[in-house]
């Protein structure tokens, strides 16, 4: 049946209904037209009325159209006809009545839009107006942590932005950053909801305008192999979806979290911008490896070192660029109260901790380790003179180690890797689970056969069971590791873990020994620190914590993550505490006074680097950083004992 066959009603219904689904201007302009013909229809019929039945009370013909608006408009003829003629009275009449049908809908259109976009607002679908802005997208355990380190980072700016978008209700999402942060400083939070692969809403955020984007992992490392993929993907396609909407343009630098190594290697080559993906299962294990076998307090640098509120690396070269001939080591006293800590050369290459006599050239900048880019001020002569010109002699080796790792986690295979390659021979490492399966048992005896001088043993065992818990002889190991298991929520995890802690430190009494092995913890909630402060840990790892600090860090400074990379590697220097007697004869004296840059010669002619000094008789003191004081000035002096110690970055613990 053709078009022109229906019937006129038909097809005038079909034209109307048409019209009117282009939208809410539609609407209003089809409310205009009528507006307009009811006016000019009794407008005609005022003037024909007035024509056959003068109405006495017009001044003039030009006073029509001002009665019929009024009567349309304002519905007030009695007031403006009620001494007009009887036809003039029933024109208004007709005209009140168009008019309360017309002003009815118009207000019933008015209402519904404005409606329409406070939903559309509530949704979050509108545009973002902002540029220099950083993006994350996603809302999961770790946005919180986030947000609190890049409104830390914006504090130094009048006005920042954080645009948050994920495929949760803006509300909510609202709500939670309301809830949770308190002070948001110079920063505004932004949030839009959408999914975050979707081209059109990156657009929104406008993604191409931004300072910098980090893309959520929206599966945890604990969960299954077939989550992690799909979640890895998901990245995937939004890092690809971030690099069509800037059209060829260098896209903002992307900070992603990415589960396989395979994938993450993919996704830093997917184009030719910077694109830095953490693999949280490998930053945090070897990072707890370190922890389990250097002095108490490292994770207490590391908390500060991750975190925008405390010290930071950054990238320096001097805008006249270095002057005349300059090696590392005369770099190290050309800083007041910031530390280089390594070169990152014009080639892109960062050594941390080069040799003392390496030239820094132009274009090569210093890997700065400082409170704040403002601290960092270069002078061309040496600020500080050491007169420390030797060291003593150093026979100590690094003893064997004996480690205990409580729980079997995703973590775990790498941390017990880690750790055989820095033990020396003869050391020890036993793990406890609950289960042994194939994969782990193939997992030792490739691990036994690549470290064979090492003792690697996987033991299955009930750590809810105090008596099979006590079996494990607590005691005889330096370092006992209680790591955070697989769980459905964070809350659960942290719960399992302290409740874990709670017995073997009831163990640990009960014995009734002065001398426990080192207590390292990994918690996911920053809240549960207290509870883990209070039950003789000495160190801790709030995982969930650091890997959002990273990120964040990341972010605001790409390169950042290769350091930490390096520094993390068993390969090349790493973060260690070692004792003041490394460095200075205390030759009978229960101890010496001296100025810190004396500590930073003495570190050097170890070719080693100094970030800060540890106070033996701090270390239990929270609010003075369990002892450790990072970068002081080089002119302030410190009473160092043979149990104090220097953090140093070096290739070994000796």
């Amino acid at each position: 049946m053709k078009k022109s066959e229906y019937p006129l009603k038909t097809r005038l219904s079909y034209q109307v209904d048409n019209f009117m689904s282009k939208g809410s201007s539609s609407i209003f302009l089809a409310l205009m037209a009528l507006f307009s013909l009811g006016f000019i229809i009794i407008l005609i019929i005022r003037s024909i009325s007035n024509f056959f039945l003068p109405d006495e009370t017009l001044n003039s013909w030009l006073d029509i159209p001002w009665r019929v608006y009024v009567a349309i408009i304002e519905g007030s003829a009695a007031e403006t006809d009620g001494d007009s003629n009887w036809l003039a009275k029933l024109s208004s009449i007709i005209g009140v009545l168009v008019g309360l049908v017309l002003f009815s809908s118009t207000v019933a259109f008015i209402t519904s839009v404005f409606e329409a976009k406070l939903a559309e607002l509530r949704r979050g679908r509108s545009m973002v107006l902002e540029s220099n802005h950083t993006i994350i997208l996603g809302f999961g355990d770790r946005i919180l942590e986030i947000i609190r380190e890049l409104i830390e980072a914006n504090e130094s700016e009048d006005d920042a932005a954080i645009v948050v978008l994920a495929n949760d209700d803006k509300e909510t999402m609202d709500n939670i950053i309301r809830d949770n942060i308190s002070d948001f400083m110079t920063t505004r939070i932004i949030t839009r909801s959408g999914v975050v692969t979707n081209i059109n809403n990156l657009k929104k955020v406008n993604a191409d305008q931004a300072k910098s984007i980090i893309i959520m992992n929206s599966a945890a490392s604990w969960r299954s192999e077939e989550a992690l993929k799909l979640a890895d993907a998901m990245v995937l396609k939004s890092i690809m979806s971030i690099i069509a909407v800037c059209k060829g343009i260098e896209h903002p630098p992307i900070t992603c979290e990415i589960h396989s190594d395979r994938d993450r290697e993919l996704a830093e080559n997917i184009s030719d911008g910077s694109v830095k993906a953490l693999n949280e299962v490998s930053v945090l294990s070897r990072m707890i490896a370190q922890l389990a076998l250097s002095q108490n307090g490292l994770s207490v640098v590391y908390s500060d070192m991750v975190g925008f509120d405390g010290n930071e690396f950054y990238f320096y070269e001097p805008e006249n660029s270095w002057g005349a001939a300059l090696t590392f080591g005369e770099s190290l006293n050309r800083f007041k109260s910031s530390a280089p800590i390594g070169i990152h050369n014009k080639e892109g290459k960062i050594t941390l901790n080069p040799p003392s006599d390496t030239k820094i050239e132009k274009g090569d900048e210093l890997i700065i380790f400082a409170e704040d880019d403002s601290t960092i001020h270069y002078f061309e002569e040496s600020i500080f003179d050491p007169k420390t010109n030797e060291i003593p002699e150093i026979n100590q080796k690094y003893k064997p180690q004996r480690v205990a790792l409580l729980n079997w986690t995703p973590k775990t295979k790498i941390i017990i890797e880690k750790i055989c390659s820095y033990v020396p021979d003869g050391s020890e490492i036993n793990s406890y689970v609950d289960q042994i399966d194939s994969e782990i048992d193939a997992f030792l005896l490739n691990l036994r056969k690549e470290y064979p001088k090492v003792s690697i043993t996987i033991n299955q065992t009930d750590l809810n069971d105090l008596e099979l818990l006590k079996g494990i002889d607590t005691l005889s190991y330096d370092s006992l590791l209680i790591l955070s298991p697989s769980g459905s929520t964070i809350e659960e995890m942290d719960a399992y873990v302290i409740s874990l802690l709670i017995r073997v430190r009831q163990i640990l009494r009960e014995s009734g020994s002065n001398k426990w092995p080192k207590l390292i913890t990994e918690v996911m909630d920053s809240d549960n620190i207290d509870i883990i402060l209070n039950s003789g840990v000495e160190d801790f790892m709030v995982s969930n914590q650091f890997v959002s600090q990273i990120m964040a860090q990341v972010s605001e400074e790409p390169l950042a993550l290769d350091v930490y990379d390096d520094l993390f590697q068993a390969d090349g220097s790493e973060l260690y505490i070692k004792p003041a007697s490394f460095y200075f004869s205390f030759e009978g004296k229960e101890s010496i006074t001296l100025p810190y840059g004396e500590c930073v010669q003495a570190a050097l002619l170890r070719n080693e680097v100094i970030i800060g000094l540890q106070i033996n008789s701090d270390q239990k003191d929270q609010s003075k950083m369990f002892g450790i004081n990072l970068i002081p000035a080089k002119d302030k002096e410190f009473t160092l004992s043979k149990e104090d110690g220097l953090i140093a970055l070096a290739e070994d613990e000796t």
